[in-house]
């Protein structure tokens, strides 16, 4: 008689954090985040279309992604002041 065999445990690997985010403007994800912790600066910069935006707003705890975000609040509101 044969043994059952034993399963193999599948794991899922982890979702990761972007590096490169969706540019507001045109559309492509060619956005790079530069933190500059000891100037206390980050720069965010889209790579296809050229938009570039300065936020000074930056702890030791900041993660890129807290930059996209405070980013994409500044671009719509300035979008909404055109209008």
């Amino acid at each position: 008689m044969g043994r059952r065999r034993r399963q193999k445990v599948r794991r899922r690997p982890q979702k990761r954090i972007p590096d490169v985010y969706p540019c507001p403007d045109c559309g492509n994800t060619a956005i790079k985040i530069e933190l500059y912790r000891d100037s206390g600066t980050a720069t965010v910069k889209c790579g296809s279309c050229g938009l570039e935006m300065t936020v000074d707003e930056i702890n030791p705890l900041t993660e890129p992604v807290d930059i996209y975000g405070s980013f994409i609040d500044r671009f719509y509101e300035g979008r909404k002041a055109e209008a």
